[in-house]
C-alpha cells in the first residue's frame, strides 16, 4: 500500500518554522515531519521520541500547532485505506468468481484467507476516521457503584454536619 503524500505535514511545518524560529519546526524540520508523521500513524510517543530525538514536550507542542493537518494527514490515510479496501474487495470477488468455477480449487482455498486482508484493511481505514471497534463496559453485581459510592459520601457529610458546632458571623 503506497502511504499519501506528507506534503500536507511538511507545509505545515514549513510554515511554522519561518513565523517563529524557536518552535522545533524551525530547529529541525526533518525530525518534526518524521514526528507528526508517526503520531498521524497512531504510534506511541515514546517509540517517536526514540526515533526523532525530541522530548515530550516537544511533541505535544507539535501536535497542537499541527492539529488541522494531522486531520487532513488522517484523512488521507483512511481515504487510501478505504481505497485497498475496494481493491481487495473486488480482487476476492473475481477470485471467488474463480473458485465457483473450480470446484478443486475451491476445496482447497480457506475463505478466511480472502476475507481477512479485507476486513483488516477495513478495519483501519474505519479507526483512522476515529469509527473503530466500539467497547461497551458493563457493570457487575456486587460490586459499588458510582451511585453507591455518591450516597456514601452523603451519608459522612451528613454525620459532619449533625457534630458540627454552628457559629453566627456578623459583620462589625
Amino acid at each position: 500500500m503506497a502511504k499519501p503524500s506528507k506534503g500536507v505535514l511538511a507545509k505545515s511545518v514549513q510554515d511554522i518554522g519561518i513565523s517563529d524560529r524557536r518552535y522545533v519546526e524551525a530547529k529541525k524540520p526533518k525530525e518534526a515531519v518524521l514526528a507528526l508523521e508517526m503520531l498521524a500513524d497512531g504510534k506511541p510517543y515514546r517509540e517517536v521520541e526514540e526515533a526523532t530525538g525530541l522530548a515530550w514536550v516537544a511533541l505535544a507542542g507539535l501536535k497542537v500547532r499541527h492539529s488541522g493537518a494531522m486531520e487532513k494527514r488522517r484523512q488521507q490515510l483512511a481515504n487510501d485505506g478505504f481505497l485497498q479496501v475496494e481493491k481487495l474487495r473486488a480482487i476476492s470477488e473475481r477470485k471467488m468468481d474463480q473458485l465457483m468455477e473450480d470446484e478443486d480449487s475451491l476445496k482447497k482455498m480457506n475463505i478466511k484467507d480472502l476475507i481477512l486482508s479485507q476486513a483488516i484493511m477495513q478495519d483501519k481505514a474505519f479507526a483512522a476516521i476515529g469509527e473503530g471497534s466500539k467497547v461497551t463496559v458493563e457493570h457487575k453485581g456486587g460490586q459499588p457503584s458510582i451511585a453507591d459510592a455518591m450516597k456514601v459520601i452523603a451519608e459522612a457529610r451528613a454525620a459532619l454536619q449533625k457534630e458540627a458546632i454552628s457559629v453566627d458571623v456578623t459583620e462589625v
